[in-house]
Parts: structure tokens; sequence; C-alpha cells
């Protein structure tokens, strides 16, 4: 019994762990392989017993897998570094991974998921600034200003904000208000430290929280107080104006370049269509996929859904999407509305995305998965118990009211 107690134990350690450490892939071995990952594999093998109990939702995943496996072996562009990480990704993480977090509590996991998002955008506003090196392979954008496109601890800029925009949806979640105001201004300035196009898709989730948030005309005072607070006490009251110059600045310069990036994305849009129609039963292969959109464009498909069709064909894809959709579905069916809205905004993020086989562009569906195996499981029933009463047999037995 000792033994079982301190296994479960360590496994929501480990559980725990990688809950907070997935959203920083620049926290790697060189490779997609991140620290984050080698918890999670702990964390579900910990939780070994739990990979019995098929959910719905791994049905389409699993599907999926034999589909994206021999595109990738079809794949003359690719080798076995490829094979290997699709199998962890689609093999592993999204049909298993939310094996490690369904011993959570989920108001844990909430707390630990913003926690990791706060830590991030506090990294991203220190690199912005000028403050913070960037990190490894991290790709950190230096512009004259004197204000750079931060990453945080995710590799590129649009990937904090893709990390980000979902986590806006948990805060209601929060009990008290000093906290909920605390880690939204937070995670707003990882947002604008990113300086992408992109952060359009962080709107919804600041509107879902205030249409939630009881007290919305004290949020808003305290978000502009504190926000003038904290640039006064970094920057000095000098610098104020100095530190909205150069950020104006490069928002200006970001805005001046939209036309031309919205281009570029339709062309490779355009591009990726053109290959679809070859991919009807098998992919290219995510190497495969990557170099035949690049070699027409120098670039890589920047929305995630084309890149996962490109990659492992149509049959597969689709399979994938509809295992999330489940997900999706499956929380708002069982009244768990803030995670499923939370999961849902990560998949509206992912269509400005490349399609990466890392895993921390599947988190938002590990922690949906596990809260909905939570809420669906079903509850412990409790033995009859032997009662005594005055006027009954001693042998009497009654069942628990």
């Amino acid at each position: 019994m000792k033994h079982s107690s301190s296994t479960s134990s360590l496994q929501r350690v480990f559980a725990t762990v990688a809950l907070f450490l997935l959203p920083f892939p620049a926290l790697n071995f060189g490779v997609s392989f991140t620290i984050a990952d080698v918890f999670l594999v702990v964390a579900v093998v910990l939780n070994a017993p739990r990979l019995l109990q098929l959910q719905g939702f791994q049905i389409p995943f699993l599907c999926a897998l034999p589909l994206f496996v021999l595109s990738t072996l079809f794949d003359p562009d690719g080798g076995m570094v490829e094979l290997i990480q699709v199998f962890y990704i689609w093999g592993f993480v999204l049909p298993f991974g939310w094996v490690a977090f369904v011993g959570l509590p989920v108001r844990r996991i909430v707390v630990v998921v913003l926690a990791s998002a706060a830590t991030n955008s506090l990294i991203a506003v220190g690199q912005g600034a000028g403050y913070l090196p960037e990190l490894g392979n991290q790709r950190v954008i230096v512009f004259n200003s004197g204000f750079s496109r931060a990453a945080g601890l995710c590799l590129k800029c649009n990937s904090l904000v893709m990390s980000l925009t979902p986590c806006l949806l948990l805060i209601p979640w929060l009990r008290k208000i000093g906290t909920r105001i605390g880690v939204l201004l937070v995670m707003i300035l990882g947002l604008l430290a990113a300086v992408s196009k992109s952060i359009i898709f962080a709107v919804p989730g600041v509107l879902w929280y205030l249409w939630h948030e009881p007290r919305r005309r004290q949020v808003a005072v305290w978000m502009v107080l504190l926000g003038l607070g904290w640039t006064l006490a970094s920057e000095g009251a000098s610098g104020v104006t100095d530190l909205w110059y150069r950020f104006g600045d490069l928002v200006t310069k970001r805005a001046d370049r939209l036309e031309d990036s919205i281009d570029n994305r339709l062309a490779l849009i355009d591009v990726s269509m053109h290959y679809a129609s070859d991919v009807l039963l098998l992919g290219y292969g995510p190497a495969g996929a990557h170099a035949r959109v690049s070699e027409m464009t120098n670039n890589t498909v920047h929305v995630y859904y084309l890149g996962v069709i490109l990659a492992g064909g149509l049959p597969a894809a689709m399979m994938c999407f509809l295992g999330m959709g489940m997900v999706v579905h499956g929380l708002w069916k069982q009244r768990q509305r803030h995670v499923a809205a939370y999961v849902l905004a990560h998949l509206l993020a992912l269509t400005v995305m490349t399609a990466l086989l890392v895993s921390f562009q599947a988190l938002p569906v590990l922690v949906g998965a596990a809260v909905l195996a939570r809420a669906t499981q079903p509850a412990p029933s409790e033995l009859p118990r032997l009662a005594w009463s005055p006027h009954a047999s001693p042998l009497t037995w009654s069942s628990p009211r």
C-alpha cells in the first residue's frame, strides 16, 4: 500500500513538472525532444494502468498513426530521425500523453498552466527590453529601435503567441481577483513583447475573460494602474516615453510589412493547396512536405492543418482533427466550458503556425483530454456497510445514505 502511494505521489510530481515545462521547447537537447518530454514519458509510464482504459477520442489518433508512419517511410527526403519523431508525436503524445495529467485535480492543472504562461511572458518581456539573452536555437528578432521581438522560452515569436493565447481563457478559474488581474497583465505584456500579427487570436481570449469576470470595471482600472506602475518602476519617469516610442516604432515597422506578410502567406497556402490534391491517401512525410513547399517558396507552410495534410495525407489528417474535435465537444458536453474554450482557442491559433514534430503544440489537447477523462470516469461505488441498530439483528446490512 505504501509503495502504491509513493508511486502515485511521484507520478504527480513528474506530471506537474512536465505540465510546467512543456510550453518551453527552447529547453531542449539540441533536437525536438525537450527536457519536458523526459518528465512526460516518465509520468505516463508511472500511470501505466490508465493506458488500458481506452477513451473514445483516442481511436482517431491511433487510426491515423499507421498512415503517418507509412507516409514517412515512403518519404525519400526523410530518415530515421523523422520516423522516430512521427512515432513519438502521433503514436505516443497525442493518443496517450493525457495519461500523465489525468491524476491531477483540474484546478491544479489550471494553476500550473497559468504559472508556466506567466513565467514565459516575464522572460519574453525581459528579452524584448534587452535584459535577457536568447537561448539555444531560439530566434529572437532584433530591430534597430532597441526593442526586440521576443520568444520567451519558445522557439519563435509566433510560438510564444500560440502558447499564451489559449491560457487567457483559463484565468476565470483563479479565485482571487488580484491574482486574476496580475496574471492577465503579465500575459498581455508577454503577447505584446512578441510583436506578432497572430496576436489577433488573443483578443477573443481577453473578451472571454472579461465576460466572465464579475468585477470588470475594477479589473480595467487595475490593469491601467499596474501597467503604469510597472513601467515607471522599470524605466523611470523619463524612460516611459522612450520605451513607448521604441515599442511604437517597432509596431509601425511591423504594420508596414503587413501587406507583404499576407501576400507571402497566401502564396504559401496556394502552393500547399496545389500539392494537397496528391495526398488523398498518403502524404509526403514531414521532410518531403517541407522540401516541396520550400522548393517553390523558400519557406514552409504557416498553416498547421495544411502542414499535417501534406505530411500525413488527407485521411490521417482528418482523423487527427476528428480526435481534437471530440475532445472539445466532450468537454463542452461535460460543462467544462473554460477548458473547452482553452482547447478551441489553441486550435484556432494553430491556423497561423507551422506543423512541427514537437510536443508543446499538443499541450492544450492533452490537458483537455485529461480533464475530459476525469469528468467522464465513473464515480467509485461504495460497498454496503454493516450498520448497527438497537431494533435490528447484529447481522443486518444497510446501504449508505
